[in-house]
């Protein structure tokens, strides 16, 4: 019995594509209700002095935007696997728009860091740049593989 199935329907590749499903409903609750959570959590109000209430609504508002569309990417990477051949240009795009993604995140981390002076906001910033950074590794790799694979074909 193989884990990853070819067809979709079942094993650790359908259990994934659930997950990343979860994981995109989960985040997009979780953003819709930052006004509400980040009091409970944080004991900021709005309008308070230092605006930290605002601050923190602003950098979670892109983070979870930014984090959706990972999701969806990641998404749409598990059912181009779950089709069988993941040698394809539609694979490559995903891996590199996931990369821009993160890219982005980590530039928003890195300037925010001037408005919110916490040391997680570092680690974020580094964490997504190095992960952006393979996603385009892994980009390249694929487009690569789908060249060698392209003149294996052709010389069938």
């Amino acid at each position: 019995m193989t884990i990853l199935c070819q067809d979709g329907k079942g094993g650790l590749s359908r259990w994934i594509e659930y997950a990343l499903d979860f994981l995109m409903v989960l985040a997009l609750v979780l953003t819709l209700t930052l006004w509400w959570s980040i009091p409970a959590v944080t004991h900021h109000q709005p309008g308070e002095a230092g605006f930290w209430f605002e601050k923190y609504l602003a950098v979670l508002i892109v983070s979870g935007v930014l984090a959706i569309l990972i999701l969806w990417q990641a998404r749409g990477i598990m059912r181009i696997i779950n089709k069988g051949n993941p040698f394809v240009p539609a694979m490559v795009r995903r891996l590199r728009r996931i990369g821009v993604e993160c890219l982005v995140l980590s530039a928003f981390y890195f300037l925010s860091v001037f408005v919110v002076t916490r040391f997680f906001m570092v680690v974020v910033f580094v964490a997504f740049s190095v992960v952006g950074l393979i996603l385009f590794v892994f980009a390249q790799i694929f487009q690569q593989a789908i060249a060698y694979k392209e003149e294996n074909e052709m010389t069938v």
